[in-house]
C-alpha cells in the first residue's frame, strides 16, 4: 500500500523530483555504478545496504543487462568520448564461480557496446603474470597482473583509457592504482577500508527529509534509524552490555514511532559492522537482551568482517520488515542496479531459511529474475529510493576523498 501511494505522489511531482535529482547529481560525484538492497513493508521503504562496487550483474535478466550497457555507453560517451579501452579490476581472493560469472557479464556488457575490455589484478600479493578463473556457466576469465608505468595502469602492453573497479578493497587500496592519469571509476579510495555505514545513512536520511518535502509525505516512511557505537569487542561482557543498552533505547524510540502511526508490529534491529559487505558481521535482534546472551558462535560471527578485518565499530539499525513474497511465498527483497543515477534493472534476493525480519544476505539465499513480474516496469518508489541511496553514496565519496588518505 505504501509503495502504491508513493508511486502516485512521485508521478504527480515528477518534474520537481527530476530537478532535485539533477541538482544533487551535478553537485556530487555519483558513483559510476551501484547496487541498492531495498526493504519495504506497509509502513516503510528504505535501503539497507548500498554497494559502490556491485557484484551480481549475472543475476540481471538479458533485457536489464542490455539496459545497463546502454546506460554505461551514454555516460562514458558524455564524459570520456574518446575512450575505447577499459581495464576491469575485480576481486582476487575468491574462488566463487558466481562472482566470476558477474565479472564475465560486466565484461560482456561493455564489449557489446564496442569497448575493448581486459581484466587485471591489482594486488601487491599477486606475483603471477596471468591467472584464469572459471565462471558458473563455464566461461574462462583470463586476468593479468596490473602495473603502473609513468602514471598509467597497464597490463601486458594494454594501456586502458579507463580503469573500472569491481573490487571493494575491504583491507586497503593498492599502490598500483594510486595517482593514475587515467580516470578510475569508482575511485579506489571509497573501498570498505574507508567507507562507514553511519556516514552513508546520515547523508541518506538528510536527503530523505528534502525529498519528503517535495513529495509531501512523512520523511519517516523512507528514512532508517542508524546509530554508531565505537570501540566494540563482542567477547567483552561490558561491551555487549553497552550495545544492549543502546539497542534498548532505539527499540523504545521505534515503538514510539509505531504507536504514533498505529502500526501493529513489533520492532526489530540489526547490529552490523560499520564497514563491510557480503552480509558478514550482521546480527538480527528482536530483543536487546539477546545481545547480552550471545553464545561463542554468535560472538565469533561479529568479530570479523570481509577479508578478516576486525570489527570494532558497529551500527545499530532499525529493522525494516519485508512484505515482498515471490515464488510461492518466499521472503524476498529487491536489489536495484544503477549506472550513475539511472536505474538499469533489478532482481529479487530470497532466502527460504529466513523470515521477514531477518538478514536475507546469508546462507541459503537465492536470486530470482523479476522482469516478468514487473509488467509496468520497476515501481517508481523503488527507482527513486535507490537514486537517493546512490546520491548519498556520492556525498560519502566526496567526504572520503576529502578526509581519508588511501
Amino acid at each position: 500500500m505504501l509503495v502504491e501511494e508513493l508511486d502516485k505522489n512521485i508521478v504527480k511531482k515528477r518534474e520537481e523530483i527530476s530537478r532535485w535529482v539533477e541538482f544533487h547529481c551535478e553537485k556530487v560525484m555519483v558513483p559510476l555504478y551501484s547496487s541498492v538492497d531495498l526493504r519495504f513493508s506497509e509502513h516503510k521503504i528504505a535501503p539497507i545496504d548500498t554497494n559502490v562496487f556491485p557484484a551480481g550483474f549475472n543475476n540481471l535478466s538479458v533485457e536489464f543487462r542490455k539496459n545497463a550497457g546502454k546506460l554505461f555507453r551514454e555516460y562514458l560517451l558524455s564524459r570520456y568520448p574518446s575512450a575505447r579501452k577499459i581495464l576491469l579490476v575485480p576481486e582476487l581472493n575468491t574462488k566463487n564461480a558466481y562472482y566470476w560469472e558477474n565479472v564475465w557479464v560486466i565484461k560482456s556488457i561493455l564489449e557489446d557496446e564496442d569497448y575493448e575490455v581486459r581484466v587485471g589484478i591489482a594486488n601487491e600479493e599477486f606475483r603471477r603474470e596471468t591467472v584464469s578463473f572459471s565462471s558458473a556457466s563455464g566461461q574462462t576469465i583470463e586476468a593479468k597482473r596490473v602495473f603502473q608505468e609513468e602514471g598509467s595502469a597497464m597490463i601486458d602492453g594494454f594501456v586502458p583509457d579507463i580503469v573500472m573497479i569491481n573490487n571493494d578493497f575491504s583491507e586497503r587500496c593498492p599502490k598500483t592504482l594510486h595517482n593514475l592519469r587515467q580516470p578510475v571509476l569508482p575511485p579506489v579510495e571509497i573501498g570498505w577500508h574507508a567507507r562507514k555505514k553511519d556516514v552513508h545513512f546520515e547523508f541518506y536520511n538528510r536527503l530523505c527529509c528534502e525529498l519528503a518535502d517535495i513529495l509531501e509525505v512523512d520523511p519517516w516512511v523512507m528514512s532508517v534509524e542508524t546509530v554508531l557505537e565505537s570501540g566494540v569487542d563482542f567477547d567483552f561482557p561490558e561491551d555487549r552490555e553497552r550495545i544492549s543498552a543502546r539497542a534498548g533505547e532505539i527499540f523504545s524510540k521505534i515503538k514510539s514511532e509505531y504507536s504514533k502511526r498505529d502500526i501493529d508490529h513489533e520492532p526489530s534491529l540489526f547490529v552490523k559492522s560499520n564497514s563491510g559487505t557480503y552480509g558478514m558481521a550482521v546480527a538480527s535482534i528482536s530483543d536487546p537482551q539477546s545481545i547480552m546472551e550471545m553464545n561463542s558462535r554468535d560472538r565469533k560471527r561479529m568479530r570479523v568482517s570481509k577479508g578478516g578485518v576486525p570489527v570494532r565499530d558497529v551500527v545499530i539499525q532499525e529493522g525494516v520488515p519485508t512484505s515482498l513474497r515471490v515464488n510461492n511465498g518466499l521472503v524476498g527483497e529487491p536489489v536495484v542496479y544503477l549506472v550513475q543515477s539511472q536505474v538499469a534493472g533489478m532482481f529479487y534476493r530470497v532466502n527460504p531459511l529466513r523470515g521477514e525480519l531477518e538478514n536475507l544476505n546469508s546462507r541459503g539465499m537465492e536470486f530470482l529474475p523479476c522482469e516478468a513480474s514487473l509488467p509496468d516496469g520497476i515501481p517508481e518508489a523503488f527507482d527513486l529510493v535507490s537514486k537517493v541511496a546512490t546520491i548519498a553514496a556520492g556525498y560519502e565519496i566526496e567526504k572520503v576523498l576529502r578526509d581519508v588518505d588511501c
